[in-house]
């Protein structure tokens, strides 16, 4: 084929694209974050149909925030939905995802107090079809964070810890983390957001909601 005629061919494919859209493979994963707060995304991509030791689980770090931000802000970061290595192919089948509520250092502590988690778990197929994604638009997930904070002399909880829960718009909490379940087929170039507030702090001797 002549210069000439690849160029059309590729231009061609082009304004095709343009026109019907194509195939892809990412979605957008947006966060709304409290001030102070950094994200980071670890996801499992689960190779089913895969042979042998290529069909274990991978687990890959996909975003991280660059730091903790004093202001709210929303970071946005794309999500392959499958990856390919060796001839197997693995779906993505959960992202963890840490939410990080001060810029302290814990090393020395198991359990970082101020951390706490949200996940997305994605289906081939979901059962409960209000979990199904809009026709359009955004598919939001609320949760609200709050801070535990000890009771002065109390000497098992010397500092505070970070709580989050799943919520509703009126700030009504759940007993679970944030987020949610996904069907992988619903999406392809669309956007999910994990919305986090930020709930007063209570005293460490509160109950769970």
């Amino acid at each position: 084929m002549s210069p000439v005629a690849s160029l059309h061919s590729l231009l061609c494919s082009c304004l095709l694209f343009a026109l019907v859209g194509c195939a892809s493979n990412e979605f957008t994963l947006e966060a709304d974050l409290p001030g102070n707060f950094k994200l980071t995304g670890d996801a499992q991509y689960s190779g089913a149909n895969c042979a042998g030791a290529a069909g274990r689980t991978v687990t890959q770090r996909i975003f991280e925030t660059p730091g903790h931000n004093e202001r709210p802000r929303r970071v946005s970061f794309q999500v392959p939905l499958s990856t390919r290595e060796g001839g197997c192919t693995r779906d993505l089948s959960r992202i963890q995802i840490q939410l990080d509520g001060s810029s302290a250092d814990h090393t020395s502590s198991p359990t970082a107090p101020d951390l706490a988690f949200a996940t997305l778990d994605f289906r081939e197929r979901l059962a409960d079809s209000t979990q199904r994604m809009p026709d359009k638009g955004v598919r939001i997930f609320d949760g609200q964070c709050r801070w535990r904070q000890p009771a002065p002399g109390d000497l098992l909880m010397k500092e505070r810890t970070l709580q989050c829960h799943a919520s509703d718009l009126m700030g009504n909490w759940f007993d679970s983390a944030p987020g949610g379940s996904l069907q992988r087929d619903e999406l392809p170039g669309r956007i999910i957001r994990l919305a986090i507030g930020m709930a007063p702090d209570v005293p460490a001797t509160a109950a769970g909601k």
